[in-house]
Order: structure tokens, then sequence, then C-alpha cells
């Protein structure tokens, strides 16, 4: 069983819809190939933000009578002449004509409702727990920033800031490669204890305004900031308290004023 073959059968696995036989080809192939284990995943997250936009965007009240006021009104016909839409073929296309209005004024009154929904977050989260599988989390691993910081050069159009924490208690174990909005970013990997935090830096946009932004998503806190021309964002299992203590001496390093 190749990866093609289950990557196009993942959504049939997550609702649980694939013969038995199958289900437990597919579950042995996952066991073992971390590829699929990463797309799985992002099905799940994707699936997760599309339950969690349908939940914060409701039917704004007053849609439904809005809709039933637009659509045209049937008009009443003398009781002995024959009505056309009584004949069976021709009310089945009435009823069709008057669905297909339903779904027209539904997409043209709701879609403007709705903002540009931001995956970058997903994005991020997705990276960090792609990292985690074995073998992912570390292209060079080394606790020397000296180390660390030169391995990107040649490999990315920019040299990311490293810096070692550990006497804070966040101790640099290295950095790798990876590929965030249609670009390769540098991933630095730190930890915390028993806790992986992941550091995704790229170059912002010169005229991006100073901004910092704190999410929860599935577990995970997410940071992100912009910082003397670069974005970053920290991510971890790590309780909210502590991971914006690292990303609080994280500024301090890089010299930029802390937000609040």
């Amino acid at each position: 069983m190749d990866c093609q073959y289950v990557r196009e059968r993942l959504s049939g696995h997550l609702d649980r819809q694939l013969a038995p036989a199958e289900e437990m080809a597919i579950e042995q192939h996952l066991s073992g190939c971390p590829a699929c284990q990463a797309a799985l995943e992002q099905q799940r997250l994707a699936r997760q933000l599309m339950r969690e936009q349908a939940a914060q965007y409701p039917m704004p009240p007053g849609l439904a009578a809005k809709i039933r006021a637009s659509l045209p009104k049937e008009p009443v016909a003398a009781p002995s002449a024959p009505v056309w839409w009584r004949r069976p073929w021709l009310g089945l296309s009435a009823a069709s004509l008057s669905g297909a209005l339903v779904g027209a004024a539904l997409t043209l009154t709701i879609l403007p409702l709705r903002p540009v929904v931001n995956l970058l977050p997903d994005e991020v989260l997705t990276a960090h727990v792609r990292a985690l599988l074995p073998g992912h989390l570390a292209d060079v691993a080394s606790t020397d920033q000296h180390t660390v910081k030169p391995w990107f050069a040649g490999r990315l159009d920019f040299s990311p800031p490293v810096y070692d924490l550990a006497s804070a208690g966040f101790p640099l174990v290295g950095g790798r490669l990876d590929y965030l909005q249609h670009r390769r970013v540098a991933a630095l990997v730190y930890r915390y204890k028993l806790h992986v935090i992941n550091v995704y830096v790229w170059p912002v946009d010169p005229t991006a305004v100073q901004r910092q932004t704190r999410l929860s998503r599935q577990g995970y806190q997410l940071v992100a900031w912009n910082q003397e021309g670069m974005n970053f964002w920290a991510v971890s299992d790590l309780n909210g308290t502590d991971l914006g203590r690292f990303v609080s001496l994280l500024q301090e390093k890089q010299g930029g004023a802390k937000e609040p």
C-alpha cells in the first residue's frame, strides 16, 4: 500500500467509512509512515478549523425572513382553470428553482459577512506537531548558538537570530528548515524541562506594524510577534505563563522593545 493510495483515503479513515480490511491496512501503513501521519494530522487540524469557523459565524438574526421575502410570490389562479404548477413534472422544476434561489440568497448574504480566515496559526501548529514525530525535530542538533546559526548560511536567504537561553532554563537544542507561507523558514528548537518549544523565524514586511498575538489551539500555546525585521512564532504545549516568560527573554536578547 503506497502513500498516494493512503492519502486519498484519509478522509474516509477519519470518518470511519472504510471497510474493516482496508481500515486495518491503512492503520498499519500509518504506524510506519511519518509523512502520512503528518498528512493525517493536517486533515484533523483543517476539520477543527472549519468547525471553529462554523461556530463563530452563525446565521445572522432575521436572515431567514429576509430570504423568504426575496422569493417570488406564487400567483393565485381561478379555481376552474387548470394550473400549470400542479402538474407533477413542472412542480418539481418550480421546487428546484426555489431551492436554487434560496442557495443563491444564502451565498450572497452570508459570504460578505465572513472575514478572510488567517490559516497561518494552523500552518505553524501543523509544523510543530510534525516536528515532534521521531527524527523530525532538528536538522542540526547542538546547544551551541555559534554552531546552529552558521548552519543556516546558504540554506536560507536571510540570517536568523539564534540565542541560547540555558541560563534561564530554556536551552537551545538545535535547528532545522521548515516551510510556511510558501517559503523556507528557520525553525529554532528549545526545551523547558520535558517540553519542546519551536520558534519559527522569517523576514517580515518592512512596513509591518510591530505587534504581538497570543493564541491557543488544541492544548498548544502560540505567541507571534515581529521584531527588528523578523517574524517570530513560538509554539509549545507549555502553559501560557512559562511560554510568555520564554518569549520575553528572547525579545530581550533580540534587543527590541517588549510588547505589553
